[in-house]
C-alpha cells in the first residue's frame, strides 16, 4: 500500500484523499486533500473534464490524532455543455457543500457532543478548536429541522411518579 492511500485511510474523509502532509514544529500538522467526487455542474448536471484553475481552501474538521489544519485543493471546472449558462463552478460534495467552511463530520460532532453528551456550547467549541458561534451555529440548523409541536400528536400518556421524601 502507498504512503498516500494509507493516509487517506487513516484521515478517512470520504470523497476525498490525501494528497500531501506536513508536520509542524508545534506538533499540527498540515493536511492537504483532494476531491475524488465526480464534477457535476449545478445547472446542467454534466460531468466536466476540463479544470479552469485550482486555489487552496482551509476548512476546518475535527482532530485526527491531534491538531489538524485541513487544505482542501479546490478545482474551478469548465462546463462544457454549450447550452448550459454556467460557464464554470466550482467542486462540492456531500461532506463540503457549496460555500461551507468546515466539514460535515465536524458538524455532526460538534453537534453529537452537545446534544447527546450533553456538553456546553462553550465548552465543545473549545475542545473542538472552533468558535462558540460555529457551534451555536449548528445547534441551530439542527432545532430548524426538528418537527412542528403542534402537528406532533402523542402515542401515549403517562404519569411520572417521584418518591416522596417524607
Amino acid at each position: 500500500m502507498a504512503a498516500e492511500d494509507a493516509a487517506s485511510l487513516i484521515f478517512n474523509l470520504p470523497d476525498y484523499r490525501v494528497t500531501a502532509t506536513v508536520l509542524l514544529p508545534d506538533g499540527a500538522r498540515h493536511v492537504t486533500v483532494e476531491s475524488t467526487f465526480p464534477p457535476g455542474c449545478p445547472s446542467c448536471g454534466v460531468i466536466a473534464s476540463r479544470v479552469k484553475e485550482r486555489r487552496c481552501q482551509r476548512l476546518r474538521d475535527i482532530p485526527v490524532a491531534g491538531a489538524v489544519v485541513l487544505l482542501w485543493d479546490k478545482r474551478r471546472w469548465f462546463c462544457d455543455e454549450y447550452l448550459c449558462e454556467r460557464k464554470s463552478f466550482c467542486e462540492a460534495t456531500p461532506q463540503v457543500p457549496r460555500r461551507a467552511r468546515s466539514t460535515r463530520r465536524l458538524r455532526e460532532t460538534v453537534l453529537d457532543a452537545v446534544i447527546t453528551s450533553g456538553r456546553a456550547v462553550s465548552e465543545t467549541a473549545v475542545a473542538f478548536g472552533i468558535s462558540w458561534w460555529l457551534v451555536q451555529q449548528v445547534i441551530g440548523d439542527a432545532a430548524l429541522r426538528l418537527p412542528d409541536v403542534d402537528f406532533l400528536a402523542p402515542r401515549m400518556l403517562g404519569i411520572d411518579v417521584r418518591p416522596s421524601s417524607f
